[in-house]
């Protein structure tokens, strides 16, 4: 796969312009409008407001094929689960979207950058795949002027081949980066369900390479097919993952005992790993919380 360090380049400068500008003209106002529907960076709600308080979306469809994807179920699969790549229609480039995420996450502040971003951080992406040579670019670019800022980002991903490229290098040789850039894979370990997504054992692997980088992991075990299996990964990442975030696949019938044993198996591991189960695990244990499995359970506010 070939990512394209020119364009990210250029819509990098076009990010610098854009900080620039904010912090010149105190509390810049532009005649840019964010989407109509839910903006550049929004407050995600339901399962998705677990992984954060902050999240940003860019772009439409993916083609990791994951046969599990809420983004191919429901009235809005038509738009949202698509294979091809898109920019989302409010935008009218990838620079306009740039113009639009830095007046939000300056937001008319005085030249500063809001307090709850700087706090809780932005979550990349909810549609689509941060990682991917056509996404790539533009978060690469986004995230550099950002955590300069001191604004924590995060990328979810499926996909390794962006690991051996010069935009990573460049992202990753910025002096805030390991403060304030988290990387996450999604691990189920079911790469028949994840036809277009790289293996599990390759994200693994990347998982390792970032954190001997010196940058915070975290893993997304979710959907847990089979919690046995599950249970395995979570073991062999321990040493090289800072947090695990748990929980089963929406509009699923889980067997109450298979899930409450397989988080007793979860807090029986020896190394006490961080972990955080959202709540679709929570609501099969009898009202229990997450901290009476042990002090390395957290709870959502801990990892925002």
């Amino acid at each position: 796969m070939i990512y394209d360090k020119v364009k990210y380049f250029l819509l990098k400068n076009a990010a610098k312009i854009a900080v620039l500008a904010h912090k010149t003209f105190d509390a810049l106002k532009t005649r840019i409008k964010s989407c109509s529907s839910k903006y550049a960076i929004y407050q995600p709600a339901g399962a998705a407001g677990e992984y954060a308080k902050y999240a940003c979306n860019f772009f439409l469809g993916c083609y990791g094929m994951c046969k599990y994807c809420y983004n191919k179920q429901g009235p809005r699969a038509g738009l949202l689960g698509k294979s091809i790549i898109t920019l989302k229609a409010c935008f009218k480039s990838e620079e306009h979207a740039i113009e639009v995420f830095f007046t939000e996450l300056f937001g008319g502040n005085g030249g500063t950058v809001r307090p709850e971003l700087q706090k809780h951080g932005i979550f990349f992406t909810f549609t689509t795949d941060p990682c991917l040579p056509e996404t790539f670019p533009l978060h690469a670019a986004v995230a550099a002027e950002a955590i300069k800022l001191g604004v924590p980002i995060k990328f979810l991903t499926k996909f390794t081949g962006w690991l051996d490229s010069e935009i990573w290098q460049d992202l990753k040789s910025i002096p805030e980066a390991q403060e304030y850039l988290s990387i996450g894979f999604t691990l189920t370990g079911r790469d028949d369900l994840e036809p277009g997504a790289s293996s599990n054992k390759a994200r693994i692997e990347g998982l390792r390479k970032v954190h001997d980088d010196g940058f915070k992991t975290f893993t997304s075990i979710e959907p847990v097919k089979d919690p046995a299996l599950s249970l395995s990964i979570i073991k062999e990442c321990v040493g090289f993952v800072d947090l695990f975030k748990v929980g089963l696949e929406s509009h699923k019938h889980y067997d109450k005992a298979v899930v409450t044993q397989f988080v007793n198996d979860l807090a029986a591991i020896p190394e006490k790993p961080t972990i955080y189960l959202k709540d679709s695990i929570m609501e099969h244990l009898d009202g229990r919380t997450r901290e009476s499995y042990g002090d390395n359970f957290v709870n959502a506010d801990s990892i925002s």
